[in-house]
C-alpha cells in the first residue's frame, strides 16, 4: 500500500489579557462520547479528540467518525503478527506473477486502452506498471474491503506501537470527510486503514489523488480513470524517470566479487567494466550508460542476478519490498508481452531459513563478532552484512544469503556440534491426515485431510520444507509432521 507519514501541525493557543473582546467567539468545544467500556481507549479516544479539534477539525466530524469505535482486536493481531514462514523469495514471486493475475490485467487494460495510454503520456509511468501495482494492492478492484477505516486508524493509533504516524491519518481522514471529499460509507479500507483500490493512506489521498474525469471527484473506490492516475500521480510524484528501464536481469563474469552486490549505486558503464552484461547477451543501450544502478541477488550467487535502475526504488516507494517491485515489474513486461519470469532459475534446493533459524543465526553471528543488529529473527540490512562479512571470512561467495547450510557453518564455528541427522520414517494413513491437518492450519493448501498422498500434498510438503530451511524431499516422513507440529504449537 502507499503509505506516508503525516505530522500534524503544531498549535500555538494565545492567551488573551483582561476581558474578551467584543464579539468573539466561542472556542470550539471537543465532542462528547458515550463510554466504549474500554475505559482505557475512552481516555486515548477524548484526548485525541481534543488535540484534533484544537488543530482546527471539525468536532461534528470527529463525533460521527469516533462514535461508537471499540478496539478492533483483529487489527492490532494482524498488526502485531510476525509470520513464523517467510515465504522463500521465488515463492512470493511465484504466488503473484500468476496467470489469471495476468490475464485480467490484460482485461482491463483492453478495456480502457484510451484512458490508460492517456494517463502514461500525462505522468510518464508505463501502463504495465500502474497495472501491475492495481492488481497486487486490489486485483483491480475485486479485493474485499473489510474495516472501516476510522475503526482500523483509531485501534492502531489507541494500541500506540505507531501512535503519532495513524493519529496522523486519522486527522487526514477527518479532513476528507469534512472537505466532502468521501462519506462515511465511502470509507472502507484494509485492515491498516489504506483506502480504495490503489490502497492509498488518507495522507496520500489528500496529496496525491487525482480527479482524471473532472467531475469534481477524487473517486479512488468506484472510477477507474481516477485510480489508473492516481497511481501515476503517485509515482511520478516520487520520482518517476519517463522513458528509464526498471531492471535488467543480467549474467556476472567467473571469479566476480558478490560482495560487490551490496546496494552500492554505480553506473552501467561501470558495471560493464566489471564484466556484467545482459542476460540476453545484448550490449547496455546507449542510454542506459549513465544510470547509477544497483546489483541485487535476490537468492543469493546461486540464483538470478538484477541489475535495479532508478525507477526500481521508485516503485519500492509504493511498498518499501524488493521483492513487491520485482513482482510490479514482471507483471508490467508480461502485460506488454514479455516474460513474466527470468531466465535463470531461483536456487530452490538451497532453501530459506525460517524466522527461528534467522534468530539464531543473528544471535550466533553476534556472538563471533560480526554485528547483525538486535536478533529479531527479521532478515534486515545488518544482518545481510554480517552474513556477508562471515561468508568472505571463511572464502565463500559473500552474496549476503542466508541458507541452511551457511547456518550449519555458523554453528560448527560457533562449537555447535550438529545433531547426527535422522533417518526419515513414511507416515501411515492417519499421519498423512493429520500432517494435511496441519500444513492447512499453517497456511500451506495440502487440501482435503484424506490421508491420501496427491500432487497437491506433496507440494505443500515441499513448501513447508523450503519455508522450514529443510532438505526439499515432498515426502510425508516422522520428521516433517514433528516440524509441523512444533509449527503449528
Amino acid at each position: 500500500m502507499a503509505r506516508a507519514f503525516f505530522l500534524a501541525a503544531a498549535v500555538s493557543l494565545a492567551i488573551a489579557c483582561g476581558p474578551s473582546s467584543v464579539g468573539a467567539q466561542p472556542a470550539p468545544q471537543p465532542p462528547s462520547f458515550q463510554s466504549s467500556g474500554n475505559p482505557a481507549f475512552d481516555e486515548w479516544r477524548d484526548d485525541f479528540a481534543r488535540r484534533a479539534v484544537l488543530q482546527g477539525r471539525d468536532p461534528a466530524v470527529l463525533g460521527r467518525l469516533l462514535s461508537g469505535l471499540t478496539p478492533d482486536d483483529r487489527v492490532i493481531e494482524l498488526d502485531q503478527r510476525q509470520p513464523e514462514f517467510v515465504s522463500p523469495v521465488w515463492d512470493y514471486v511465484g504466488n503473484r506473477v500468476t496467470t489469471r493475475r495476468i490475464n485480467d490485467g490484460l482485461v482491463l487494460k483492453d478495456a480502457i486502452r484510451p484512458t490508460l495510454d492517456a494517463v502514461e503520456q500525462r505522468y510518464g509511468v508505463p501502463t504495465g506498471i500502474i497495472l501491475g501495482i492495481w492488481g497486487l494492492e486490489s486485483n483491480y478492484g475485486e479485493a474485499d474491503l473489510n474495516w472501516d477505516a476510522q475503526a482500523a486508524l483509531a485501534t492502531l493509533a489507541y494500541e500506540g506501537r505507531r501512535r503519532q504516524q495513524f493519529e496522523g491519518y486519522l486527522l487526514a481522514l477527518t479532513e476528507m470527510v469534512e472537505r466532502g471529499l468521501a462519506d462515511q460509507q465511502q470509507l472502507r479500507s484494509s485492515w491498516a486503514g489504506a483506502l480504495g483500490q490503489p490502497q492509498f493512506m488518507p495522507d496520500v489521498y489528500l496529496t496525491t489523488a487525482v480527479d482524471w474525469d473532472g467531475d469534481g471527484h477524487r473517486d479512488i473506490w468506484t472510477n477507474r480513470g481516477d485510480v489508473a492516475a492516481s497511481i501515476g500521480n503517485y509515482l511520478q510524484d516520487r520520482g518517476w524517470r519517463r522513458g528509464e528501464p526498471v531492471f535488467d536481469e543480467v549474467s556476472l563474469p567467473d571469479g566476480f566479487d558478490y560482495a560487490l552486490a551490496d546496494g552500492t549505486r554505480r553506473s552501467i558503464a561501470d558495471w560493464n567494466e566489471r564484466g556484467v552484461r545482459r542476460i540476453d547477451g545484448a550490449a547496455w543501450p546507449g542510454e542506459v550508460w549513465g544510470l547509477q544502478s544497483q546489483l541485487f541477488l535476490p537468492a543469493g550467487a546461486s540464483g538470478p542476478a538484477l541489475m535495479l535502475h532508478p525507477n526500481f526504488s521508485v516503485i519500492r516507494r509504493y511498498n518499501n519490498s524488493d521483492r513487491y517491485a520485482l513482482v510490479v515489474a514482471l507483471l508490467a513486461r508480461a502485460f506488454d508481452g514479455g516474460s513474466g519470469t527470468l531466465v535463470r532459475d531461483w536456487p530452490r534446493a538451497a532453501g530459506s531459513l525460517n524466522r527461528e533459524q534467522i534468530l539464531e543465526l543473528q544471535t550466533l553471528l553476534n556472538g563471533l563478532g560480526f554485528n547483525s543488529g538486535t536478533p529479531d529473527g527479521l532478515f534486515g540490512s545488518a544482518t545481510r552484512a554480517a552474513v556477508r562479512a562471515f561468508q568472505a571470512e571463511r572464502g565463500l561467495a559473500a552474496d549476503g544469503f542466508p541458507t541452511a547450510a551457511l547456518l550449519d557453518q555458523v554453528r560448527v564455528r560457533a562449537g555447535i556440534v550438529p545433531e547426527p541427522a535422522r533417518v526419515p520414517r513414511g507416515l501411515g494413513r492417519s499421519g498423512v491426515r493429520e500432517l494435511q491437518r496441519l500444513l492447512n492450519r499453517l497456511g500451506f493448501s495440502a487440501g482435503r485431510a484424506d490421508g491420501v498422498i496427491g500432487s497437491r500434498t506433496r507440494d505443500a510438503i515441499r513448501a513447508f520444507e523450503r519455508a522450514q530451511g529443510m532438505e526439499v524431499r515432498g515426502r510425508a516422513t516422522d520428521v516433517v509432521l514433528e516440524r509441523a507440529r512444533a509449527a503449528a504449537s
